[in-house]
């Protein structure tokens, strides 16, 4: 019994010992959670405090803000002819839309919407994801061959010759890591080329690209003053130097066309001025099968976009093959044509009226998920990158006035800086 009592008080005093020693760790742990919190929440203060731009978790410092304006006024420089860094050059007028600008003014204004374009993609960046181990590394090594090979490796001669652009080495490293980021957002939100759009999940984002910006039309074309030659199969005609073969209209064709023209055009304003019917679609079916130069799109109509790679090449490419002044007045109508329907409202005919003739447009519905069509592959060939490209542009934007600009930006005087082309970085990333 007496050594049962011995062991029980052993035990006891083993318990014990152990929660102290628990309690002990548990409290140390503690403290070191609190010391390592107040640790980053005071780094966090201190660059908040040092902070030019901001957005969110991401800040930019006076020295990285002055790295990033000295490189892009390298680039905006090297767009423009005759450009040279000198007071008379910056203090020269530039006409732009909406006033008269300096060039100066129009750099400073560029260079901090370009900064505020870098902090929101950073932003967004850190937002879906964060840098793996190959890209840290990768960032790392880019900077690190700059170094050697502009300055032999020598931070402090790199500080010393960059020290009139207003930016270290420490600057260019973290600068270069937020623009690695801002160029990778776009593809971490919406995947290369756009992707990641191409899943059902994901139609509703392409919807809002898809009907605010593409328009579904169809066109009729009247010539009035040539027409191209087909061969007896219905195909074009190209002479020796592979330019399409065309004649002239005769008097009595020309007259023709006038009258069909003339016709179109009263019932459109006849409906527009409410004295009128609107033109019935079969009708505007049978004037585009009397006059289409191809079958192509005729009964499925054309979709245009003023973002669609497809709408400009297809301008180019419709033109290419015409005689000089026909290509001229044809590209000026399909432009036309590509710029007006997408202001048009659904069922509403408009007339574009030209040297070589007139076109009409008459836009039709969207149809739904019309860009998954198999009748509309070539339209919509590049519509995922497109629509990244256009919804990444429409999230910036709306981030922008949000940006926060503190008044020490203003020391950062964009045309007195020297430009800065010879320290930049390029990152590649290799798992």
């Amino acid at each position: 019994m007496e050594q049962n009592n011995k062991n029980n008080i052993k035990n006891s005093t083993r318990v014990a010992k152990n929660k102290r020693i628990l309690i002990i760790c548990v409290c140390i742990m503690l403290a070191l959670v609190v010391v390592l919190t107040a640790t980053v929440s005071t780094v966090a203060i201190v660059r908040d405090s040092r902070a030019v731009i901001k957005y969110g978790g991401t800040m930019v410092d006076k020295g990285v803000a002055t790295y990033l304006a000295a490189t892009y006024k390298a680039v905006f420089m090297s767009g423009l002819k005759g450009a040279y860094d000198t007071p008379l050059f910056w203090e020269s007028q530039v006409e732009t839309e909406s006033r008269p600008f300096t060039y100066g003014e129009l750099l400073e204004q560029e260079t901090e919407s370009y900064i505020k374009r870098v902090v929101i993609g950073a932003y967004l960046f850190d937002r879906y994801t964060s840098l793996t181990k190959a890209e840290k590394d990768a960032i790392s090594r880019a900077c690190e061959e700059v170094l050697a090979d502009r300055v032999g490796g020598s931070e402090e001669k790199f500080n010393e010759d960059c020290r009139a652009m207003g930016f270290t080495y420490s600057d260019f490293k973290r600068a270069t890591e937020l623009i690695y980021k801002s160029e990778k957002a776009q593809d971490i939100i919406y995947g290369t080329d756009g992707t990641a759009l191409n899943n059902p999940d994901r139609y509703s984002e392409c919807d809002t690209y898809y009907y605010n910006e593409f328009s579904h039309v169809e066109i009729l074309f009247i010539p009035t003053k040539i027409e191209l030659i087909k061969d007896e199969d219905g195909n074009l005609e190209k002479d020796s130097d592979g330019f399409y073969k065309y004649q002239y209209f005769t008097q009595l064709e020309i007259i023709e066309r006038r009258a069909d023209i003339e016709e179109i055009r009263t019932l459109i304003e006849g409906y527009r001025n409410g004295s009128g019917e609107q033109i019935s679609e079969y009708y505007f079916d049978s004037m585009q099968k009397k006059y289409s130069i191809s079958n192509d799109f005729l009964d499925t109509g054309y979709y245009f976009s003023p973002y669609s790679a497809f709408s400009s090449r297809f301008a180019e490419e419709s033109s290419r093959l015409l005689p000089s002044g026909y290509k001229e007045a044809f590209f000026k109508c399909l432009e036309a044509i590509r710029d007006n329907s997408n202001v048009m409202s659904s069922g509403q005919y408009y007339e574009i009226e030209g040297d070589y003739g007139s076109a009409f447009i008459h836009r039709l519905d969207n149809t739904e998920h019309g860009y998954l069509s198999s009748e509309h592959t070539e339209q919509f060939h590049d519509f995922f990158s497109d629509a990244a490209d256009y919804l990444y542009g429409q999230a910036v934007e709306k981030i922008t006035p949000d940006v926060e600009v503190r008044e020490e930006y203003a020391d950062i005087v964009v045309t007195e800086i020297p430009y800065n082309y010879y320290y930049v970085a390029k990152v590649g990333v290799t798992e």
